[in-house]
């Protein structure tokens, strides 16, 4: 389903090892859609999240820094859970109002 407004962020464990895990990133906002792997934990270097090159329905655009903030912070979330109870999340999925600033 497509958001009116705001952006859902949809994630999807796609390999996982104990240290590390590869989802699929879906990212929407009412126009535009962005696809991306993404690298979490071990394998993503110091920054435990690292997107991939992200395709979209608009060529050469980007999703929003908002947005995309917002799904690393559940991946960091999915890594400190991981860490915790030695699985990964098989799915997230989130909905996030456009900041008003």
């Amino acid at each position: 389903m497509t958001p009116k407004n705001g952006g859902k962020i949809e994630l999807r464990l796609g390999t996982a090892a104990t240290a590390s895990a590869e989802y699929e990133a879906h990212l929407q906002t009412a126009t535009t859609s962005f696809h991306a792997r993404v690298q979490v934990g071990a394998n993503a270097g110091a920054k435990q999240v690292e997107f991939g090159a992200w395709t979209t329905t608009e060529a050469g655009a980007e999703p929003p820094e908002w947005l995309t903030a917002d799904a690393r912070a559940a991946l960091k979330a999915a890594l400190r859970t991981s860490q915790a109870e030695g699985r990964w999340p098989r799915r997230i999925t989130r909905w996030r109002p456009e900041p008003s600033d």
